[in-house]
């Protein structure tokens, strides 16, 4: 009985600062600890929910599967996650709609203890789940060097990033698909890199915001504001290096001032400024996804976009505001 009498104190706590403060109550959420993820974090560090009148509560939930679980149950309205989880979930069922893309192409790079892409045949690589942004990404890679993920390669599910590096030191698996900044951090360790995948020039939704489209018909107006503190905190982290690289070092753990500085160096200049869904990232993922649920065949990219918050900021002059001619 300890965990649910402490989990309502904690809840009954929240609701009680948040009418103290006069802000409204928004659960969310990031699916990893990498480097583009950090928009929700500038977000919340930087006052920018409590600046658009929200009381944002940020929850760690490990892989964009489990975070569409989550938002299912209703445990969260707005989520920072990969595209594949969510969209998977909705050609399933789920009511999902991703209303904003801030990072719109696949920063993982594979890197492991071989050198080549054809030296993984009969080998394992590790992601963080199935389905997620890793392991379309890393399936893609390979059937681009004409390798078969599950036949000629075996796939390991790890969690996350740090989980990842730690199977590729004990030998579990080969190779691992990762981002910055664990990617500088496997090369200072002596991985070698073997697929860049963003070279590829893949349009992915790898860092979404995806909610019910029930919340979004019923709090239209939170949402409003949650796109619009989201939408400024990209323009922070790219506009502010100092503060982006404070942030991703207080998220991730990491303090090598290098590693951190490339990250932010890396992901600045990739980072969506109007962050719309576009028709052909997610057309990618429905392509992945039918391979193993047919039902993705059957469904257009469109009816699992909601545009119309960032167009909001967009046809307001909001966004053009935040990045003002020098």
């Amino acid at each position: 009985m300890a965990k649910p009498v402490a989990a309502l104190l904690a809840l009954l706590w929240f609701q009680t600062t948040v009418f103290a403060q006069g802000l409204t109550g928004i659960a969310s959420g990031y699916s990893a600890i990498s480097g583009p993820h950090a928009v929700l974090w500038v977000a919340r560090e930087a006052g920018l929910f409590e600046k658009n009148g929200l009381k944002a509560e940020i929850a760690y939930i490990r892989s964009g599967s489990t975070m569409a679980q989550a938002l299912l149950a209703g445990e969260l309205h707005i989520a920072q996650t990969g595209g594949p989880g969510v969209i998977a979930a909705a050609v399933g069922g789920a009511d999902f709609s991703i209303i904003a893309v801030a990072l719109n192409t696949t920063p993982i790079v594979l890197m492991g203890k071989v050198s080549r892409m054809e030296e993984l045949k009969g080998k394992a690589i590790g992601i963080t789940r199935y389905g997620s942004n890793t392991d379309i990404s890393a399936r893609f890679a390979l059937q681009k060097f004409g390798l078969q993920p599950d036949k000629d390669v075996a796939f390991v599910q790890l969690e996350d990033y740090p989980g990842i590096m730690g199977g590729i030191q004990s030998g579990r698996i080969a190779a691992g698909a990762l981002a910055d900044p664990f990617t500088d951090h496997a090369k200072k360790l002596g991985y070698k890199e073997i697929a860049d995948i963003a070279s590829l020039g893949l349009e992915f939704p790898f860092v979404s915001l995806t909610a019910k489209k029930s919340y979004l018909r019923d709090h239209p107006d939170e949402t409003q504001r949650f796109v619009r503190a989201y939408t400024e905190a990209i323009a922070v982290y790219k506009n502010n290096r100092e503060l982006a690289i404070k942030v991703t070092q207080k998220y991730t753990g990491i303090k090598d001032p290098g590693i951190l500085a490339s990250t932010v160096s890396f992901y600045a200049p990739k980072l969506s400024r109007v962050p719309y869904p576009t028709i052909g990232g997610i057309r990618f993922v429905l392509d992945q996804i039918a391979v193993r649920d047919l039902r993705a065949k059957n469904v257009t990219p469109e009816s699992f976009m909601e545009s119309r918050f960032v167009k909001h900021l967009e046809d307001a002059g909001f966004i053009q505001s935040l990045y003002p001619k020098r």
